[in-house]
């Protein structure tokens, strides 16, 4: 970097310390909110520095190495992750989202419509980006949504639905898949003439069309008997695809008028519309008749169960729906409220098939004695390591420590380290004093700083690269400016070889300065990092010397 571009990246580099260091001290109050905010604040950092800078990948990693470095017990700060900060901020700038969004829930209030958005609930904030609802979900969510949802209002009706829903990272994953924002309010209804508003919006937007029923194993040609067994047997599921606020009832619920009795298929009560909901299924595509017997049904309901503080009973027909001409005029004149919706049956068997492999209640049978038999707690605790492999962000293992990367190690990393070292300490340094000389350490093997030869021969032949540590080690004799007591500097770089990974440590210290798997080689940034702080520590030394012999002259 230039020296310009380097008094501009420490600038900027310190301003997010800062703020990092402001953002730990309130996540007490506001933990996740806060983590999102501050990771708003590095994306737009690296976003701005880019247009004024053209700061690229390098920077973008070494500005990763340096977070971590200056804040090593927080996680998060991984390259990857940066680029994904970076692509969050851009996606969410003040005038394209966090405005809009404002809107949208201001234009909600004013409808009366009963949309859970409590930006209230959360602690003011300097980062204008907390008071958005983009701050009540998990990063891994906003990561998620990145990655799958490219268009902002398609990403938006999906964070709404996360926070209205409270749905976890993986049933937010499934309804994307399903699409859930081309079917969310498509069913056709006459909701608009039966009920007042904006009761009439809000039931439109709790139905779909069409219904995804992907986790039933039922061919085309079932029953309707069929359908409702499995939609019981997999009644979880179900109520996951009808959505919020929706408390079972029962199936074949039982209407008693005057001695004769009538069954509904499945019978909901839906809290935030405050009726019930009746569901009735057909196998076949819709008849005009199906209309008028789900209206009786409503209006029995509402005699005979519904309370004088319930709104009106909506009725919903799960069925084909190709003709909807014929169902808007099957609907007109009726004084109930009725919603058509289609459904799809994605797992559905071919015929040819159908009974030849297990269904999925079968399998799932299977699947749970199985693992009743096998799950220990060792197996329990398995699990859950591997459900944190999956949630750390690191490189595995690709090799361990053999000779050919040992002697790779060696000629392309430890010797231009110590060359550069060497180079860096005879410019302005070594002048200080009266003599300067370097020593590499191979194991317990020390060789001057002109028998690069010598060690290579002795690793080849004599250890076959299996040694278990490399030692940089200059040493500046006679500080001429001392006098009488001047003073030696002794200062080492140690590059220790363990079996799965390689570390770099200054003498004394525990904390390596970087660790590197036998794969990887550390980039010429990294390079220059090191150099550069083994340089400073030994003109720290120099300076503390210094002091001590001012303080004694005193």
């Amino acid at each position: 970097m230039s020296s310009d571009l380097t008094k501009n990246y420490l600038e900027v580099l310190s301003s997010l310390k800062d703020k990092i260091r402001l953002a730990k001290q309130r996540a007490s109050l506001a933990v996740n909110a806060e983590l999102i905010a501050i990771y708003w604040e590095i994306g737009n950092a690296i976003l701005e520095q880019q247009k004024i800078e053209g700061w690229g990948a390098k920077i973008i990693s070494q500005l990763a190495r340096d977070l971590k470095m200056e804040f090593p017990d927080m996680k998060g700060f991984s390259e990857r992750n940066l680029k994904y900060m970076r692509a969050f901020a851009e996606a969410y700038t003040m005038s394209s989202i966090v405005q809009p969004l404002v809107a949208q829930i201001q234009s909600n209030e004013e409808q009366n419509i009963n949309v859970q958005v409590p930006l209230a609930q959360i602690n003011p904030s300097p980062f204008p980006i907390v008071q958005a609802p983009l701050a009540q979900l998990s990063w891994y969510h906003h990561i998620t949504l990145l990655d799958k949802v490219k268009d902002l209002e398609t990403r938006f009706f999906y964070i709404q639905k996360t926070i209205e829903n409270g749905w976890s990272r993986d049933v937010m994953v499934h309804q994307i898949a399903s699409k859930l924002h081309t079917r969310q309010g498509k069913a056709i209804t006459n909701f608009g003439t039966t009920l007042p508003k904006p009761l009439s919006d809000l039931a439109q937007e709790t139905l779909k069309s069409p219904y995804s029923f992907d986790f039933l194993s039922l061919s085309e040609e079932m029953h309707e008997r069929d359908l409702e067994k499995a939609l019981i047997q997999h009644l979880k599921k179900f109520m996951l695809e009808l959505g919020r606020g929706f408390a079972y009832v029962g199936n074949q619920y039982n209407l008693n008028v005057q001695g004769d009795d009538f069954f509904l298929d499945l019978l909901f009560f839906n809290i935030q519309l405050n009726c019930y909901v009746i569901f009735e299924l057909k196998v076949g595509e819709f008849k005009p008749e199906f209309a008028g017997k789900l209206n009786f049904y409503i209006n029995t309901l509402d005699e005979e169960v519904k309370a004088n503080h319930h709104a009106p009973t909506i009725g919903v027909l799960l069925c084909k729906t190709p003709n909807e001409t014929v169902i808007k005029y099957a609907l007109k004149g009726v004084n109930t409220p009725i919603g058509v919706a289609d459904y799809e049956l994605t797992n559905a068997l071919p015929k040819d098939i159908k009974g030849e492999i297990p269904t999925i209640e079968e399998l799932e049978a299977m699947v749970d004695e199985e693992t009743e038999k096998l799950l220990k707690p060792r197996d329990k605790k398995l699990n859950k390591i591997k459900d944190l492999i999956q949630q750390l962000n690191t490189e595995p293992i690709q090799e361990i420590r053999n000779q050919n990367n040992t002697a790779i190690i060696f000629h392309k990393f430890v010797l231009p380290l110590k060359h550069g070292i060497v180079e860096l300490l005879s410019t302005e340094i070594a002048p200080m004093f009266n003599e300067m000389e370097t020593t590499l350490m191979v194991g317990n093997h020390g060789f001057s700083k002109n028998e690069d030869e010598k060690i290579i021969e002795h690793l080849r032949d004599k250890v076959d690269y299996q040694c278990d540590s490399f030692k940089i080690e200059p040493r500046l004799k006679v500080f001429k400016q001392a006098g009488a007591k001047a003073f030696d500097i002794n200062q080492s770089l140690e590059i220790v070889l363990d079996s799965n990974s390689y570390s770099i440590k200054l003498y004394g210290q525990n904390q390596p300065l970087l660790t590197k798997l036998y794969h990887q080689l550390p980039s010429i940034e990294e390079m220059d990092e090191l150099k550069n702080k083994f340089i400073d520590e030994v003109l720290d030394e120099i300076e503390r010397q210094v002091e001590r012999i001012k303080e004694k002259n005193k």
